[in-house]
């Protein structure tokens, strides 16, 4: 959480963060934004940032600017263990973003592979990372 602010200054703000939501293996924070971005603008923020890998960038239907969404996490070999999510909103806009803080590289590998495989279920991902190049990651 003192990391994530100084990379992600107009994303990630204490002050914009609700109440943490703890769990055994993960804590998980939302953050609303005071200023709404688009989808290209979010991921450019990501791949600005060298320690943030790519995760997906999926369109729920290409009829609706509504459900788009992307991903990304931190690279393990920094040593930080978290991914990013941000979805649209009914105005085409990222309003919201879940930031997913994890205490083990193995449940963080699971939960990541598991993230893309529920976004499957609907929609077309316009990139995703495969599973062996995400466990490339974590060694």
């Amino acid at each position: 959480m003192a990391l994530a602010p100084m990379q992600l200054p107009s994303l990630i703000n204490r002050e914009w963060m609700e109440e943490p939501e703890i769990y055994d293996e993960y804590v998980l924070l939302t953050f609303n934004l005071p200023t709404s971005h688009t989808l290209d603008d979010i991921m450019d923020m990501f791949e600005e940032q060298m320690e943030l890998i790519p995760l997906y960038h999926k369109v729920s239907s290409g009829y609706t600017t509504y459900g788009h969404s992307c991903c990304a996490y931190s690279n393990p070999d920094f040593g930080h263990m978290y991914k990013i999510n941000a979805t649209t909103n009914g105005k085409g806009m990222i309003s919201t973003i879940h930031v997913t803080i994890y205490d083990s590289s193995e449940f963080m590998y699971g939960d990541l592979c598991n993230d893309i495989k529920l976004n499957s279920t609907t929609g077309y991902f316009k990139f995703r990372r495969e599973k062996a190049e995400i466990l490339a990651n974590f060694f």
